[in-house]
């Protein structure tokens, strides 16, 4: 449909991606996982916001507002979309386009540009985005389009184009973080990716570093298509986690 994307403008702030790769909320309050291991402990920005039900880690894709609040929106998604929103933010190289790619190549032939992408609004618990097109030869055309948050945000990075927020989803449904994450030390494996030494109390085992290997290995397998691989990596988290939640 049309929309001229400024007629609402000051409704909106801008945002960036976070190398995030999933949440959760239990007991300890609502942990946000960074793809490098580090857990962020955050609470509600709204004090109305009450207690968030606990709920086991689920896929997602983190956004942070850069209005000088440092606020971040989490949204759940599908695995998908997250571990590949993550191979865009770090450029890494898949053998066959995507269906984003396929998408950024038929806005282009179609003589459109991909303008921003924003998220616009909550319906009981799934967000709801819209992605902008401007004619290529003039501006002052544009058309959008409802997506799927997930959809929108991988094409916004692809195309390097801005994300924006609805403000009151942000300060509403936005999460400070009161907890920062402990420093951690770096190693490079042999693919080249960065692995995170853990601690290991007691000389005893690491749930939690066994559980981001598993997390690693099936989006680093997603990624790649190999999703008989991934299938069986997600499983035999499954079933690490079922396991902790009996200890």
């Amino acid at each position: 449909m049309a929309e001229n994307s400024n007629e609402s403008n000051a409704d909106y702030v801008n945002s960036s991606v976070v190398e995030a790769v999933e949440v959760r909320s239990g007991p300890d309050g609502f942990m946000i996982k960074m793809r490098d291991g580090r857990h962020l402990k955050c609470v509600h920005n709204n004090p109305q916001g009450g207690h968030l039900p606990d709920y086991a880690p689920h896929p997602a894709i983190v956004l942070r507002m850069e209005d000088g609040t440092g606020l971040l929106l989490p949204i759940i998604v599908l695995e998908m979309p997250s571990a590949l929103l993550m191979a865009a933010v770090r450029n890494v190289q898949i053998a066959r386009p995507t269906m984003y790619q396929v998408v950024n190549d038929m806005v282009e032939k179609m003589g459109y540009t991909v303008k921003l992408v924003r998220v616009t609004k909550r319906v009981h618990e799934a967000y709801y985005a819209q992605l902008y097109l401007t004619k290529s030869d003039n501006d002052a055309e544009s058309i959008s389009f409802d997506l799927r948050p997930s959809d929108a945000i991988n094409i916004a990075v692809r195309s390097k184009v801005p994300i924006q927020v609805n403000k009151y989803l942000a300060y509403s449904d936005g999460m400070r973080i009161v907890e920062s994450p402990k420093p951690i030390v770096h190693t490079t494996g042999s693919d080249g990716l960065l692995f995170t030494e853990l601690d290991r109390p007691n000389g005893k085992p690491c749930i939690e570093t066994k559980e981001f290997i598993l997390v690693r290995n099936m989006l680093i397998a997603a990624v790649e298509e190999r999703y008989r691989d991934a299938a069986l990596w997600r499983d035999k988290l499954t079933q690490l986690r079922s396991k902790r939640n009996w200890i």
